[in-house]
Order: structure tokens, then C-alpha cells, then sequence
């Protein structure tokens, strides 16, 4: 499917560009740009007010627009800016953000590592092998 610019209707070459390269398409963009720096449609959110709204990233909501995770979302030909229904904000069904597990250091004593160290000694493993071989409960 062939990208066609917004403003002249003229094909556009592969890459991200929303518009052609042509002088009179760059001038009408930058004026529909600060004519609608801040309008938004109404019933909808932009990408960084939901994403605010949500505790999210706008890079995320973008990508799930992109997805068409959210239902009637639209992107503006022109501008590029995305907004999403304001009916969006209940939609549950799919996970927007991924807990991380945090990984807890493992804290021993001196006394203690030296006990872990001295019994790794008399197996043939290092003492990372043998803490993991543990934990895991394999075979020492």
C-alpha cells in the first residue's frame, strides 16, 4: 500500500514521512501545526494526555494505536499526533504495562559466606555453580 501525502495527494517515497518533500507541503504543515497545536477532537484524548491519565508511557499508547489495541483511535493525516476515545480509559482487556521483576541482591554475612565458599571448596563446582545448583536443587 503506496503512502499518498495528505496535502497534494501526490505518492510518497518508502520511509516514515507523513508528506511529500515539496516546499509548499512543508509551509501548509508547519501553518495546520499552529493553527491545531492544541486542539483536540472532542471525545477523544491525545496520546500524551492518555498516556498521563493512565501511567504509561506515550511512546506505549502510540504503539498500541499503531496495534489498534484501542478502538476507533485515530492518527491525524497531517499532523501525525494520535488520539484516543475518552471511552478508551476503561478498556482493561490487554496488559499496558509489563511488571518487571526486581531482582534482590543476595546478602549473607561474612561468617556466612565464608560457610558457602568452604563448602563449595569440597565439591568440584565454583561458588556461583554451587549457589545455583542450590537454589535450583540439583545434584552437588
Amino acid at each position: 500500500m503506496k503512502k499518498v501525502c495528505p496535502i497534494c495527494k501526490k505518492n510518497i517515497p518508502a520511509g516514515r514521512n507523513r508528506i511529500c518533500d515539496s516546499s509548499s507541503c512543508r509551509s501548509e504543515l508547519q501553518r495546520n501545526w499552529k493553527e491545531t497545536n492544541l486542539k483536540v477532537p472532542e471525545g477523544f484524548l491525545s496520546a500524551y494526555d492518555y498516556a498521563k491519565l493512565k501511567g504509561i508511557s506515550r511512546q506505549l499508547v502510540t504503539r498500541n494505536c499503531r496495534d489498534g489495541k484501542y478502538p476507533d483511535a485515530f492518527q491525524d493525516p497531517i499532523s501525525g499526533r494520535w488520539y484516543v476515545p475518552k471511552d478508551s480509559a476503561k478498556i482493561t482487556g490487554f496488559v499496558e504495562k509489563a511488571e518487571r521483576r526486581r531482582t534482590r541482591p543476595l546478602k549473607a554475612t561474612d561468617s556466612e559466606w565464608k560457610k558457602i565458599v568452604e563448602a563449595a571448596a569440597l565439591t568440584k563446582y565454583s561458588v556461583n555453580e554451587y549457589l545455583i545448583r542450590v537454589a535450583l536443587g540439583k545434584k552437588i
